[in-house]
């Protein structure tokens, strides 16, 4: 009987918590992983920053010489930026062969980028931050029109639009005076073909892009 009662009787476990030393453990190790995945994050912020602009500014002008041929009228395409760096940069397309002011952002203002009354312009803060040092245009100040029937280049603002070279460059920002780790370069050719690269000098950093 006493054998039974031993083989059935429960014994209360007793539960123990953590110890001082096993919690700043666990918080080290929870650090050190943030640490090391932190430059990893923002590399992969900007990498797909980039990829969002240079995509959706090359989808823009894609559009705008899909439309010209659609709608057999031109579409034309123009830029503005004060200088080098400057957030204050646009890109804008509107109905016609005479250029838009992408810096009105009112619907109502004269030259405004729209097409058939709808806005297509693009400007840093739909990408960054207005502080982000982000794009380059060459020429400067610019713009272009797609020929209704062939969908080439027309009303060349500039010979720097056709001189073999980019038109948008756009690159990361790592804080002032930084090294610019990720860049891609926008082109466009008298065909109306637009095209996006990686700087050959950066050739390693953002994958699926040609070398320019």
């Amino acid at each position: 009987m006493k054998l039974l009662e031993d083989l059935f009787m429960v014994t209360p476990r007793t539960s123990r918590g953590f110890t001082l030393i096993e919690v700043m453990i666990a918080v080290f190790i929870v650090t050190v992983g943030v640490v090391l995945a932190a430059p990893s994050f923002s590399e992969a912020i900007q990498r797909r920053q980039l990829s969002a602009g240079a995509e959706e500014i090359s989808a823009l002008l894609t559009y705008a010489q899909s439309e010209a041929v659609k709608r057999n009228e031109a579409i034309t395409v123009s830029w503005y930026t004060p200088g080098e760096h400057s957030e204050q940069w646009c890109i804008g397309i509107i109905e016609g062969d005479t250029p838009c002011d992408c810096r009105k952002t009112a619907p109502g203002d004269a030259n405004y980028c729209a097409v058939d009354g709808v806005p297509y312009r693009l400007q840093q803060t739909d990408f960054v931050d207005i502080n982000f040092e982000f794009m380059h245009m060459n020429p400067p100040v610019g713009s272009f029109a797609f020929d209704p029937v062939r969908g080439i280049m027309t009303n060349v603002s500039s010979t720097e639009v056709l001189d073999g070279d980019w038109l948008f460059y756009l690159h990361s920002n790592e804080g002032s005076g930084a090294t610019r780790a990720y860049e891609l370069e926008i082109w466009a050719s008298i065909t109306g073909r637009v095209s996006i690269c990686a700087d050959t000098y950066r050739k390693s950093i953002i994958g699926g892009y040609p070398e320019c």
